[in-house]
């Protein structure tokens, strides 16, 4: 079995969260906590996204990141990830987003 895990790299620290996540993820396996395959990647366009079963939102400047999700086309894909029964979100409701 396989995890895509996305970290949504608008703008900010996201780069620590990658690295962060690729970390805990290796010390899993490698402690046995699980045999279970996660990848961590840097999500930027909705193609990316749609690879991610979930996805962490970093804090930061939530009006910039709207804004540029918004011109970047991944805000109606983002609310369409959110929507997803399947799917994994780990994050604050940004404030330039009325609803996810």
């Amino acid at each position: 079995m396989a995890i895509t895990v996305g970290v949504l790299a608008l703008q900010g620290g996201f780069v620590e969260h990658v690295s962060m996540l690729e970390k805990t993820a290796a010390q899993l396996v490698e402690t046995g906590v699980t045999t279970t395959v996660v990848s961590i990647m840097a999500i930027r366009t909705p193609k990316e996204l749609a690879r991610c079963n979930a996805l962490v939102i970093p804090g930061g400047e939530s009006t910039t990141m709207a804004l540029i999700a918004s011109r970047s086309g991944l805000l109606e894909p983002l609310r369409n990830f959110v929507r997803c029964v399947q799917a994994f979100l780990f994050g604050k409701k940004p404030n330039g987003i009325d609803r996810l």
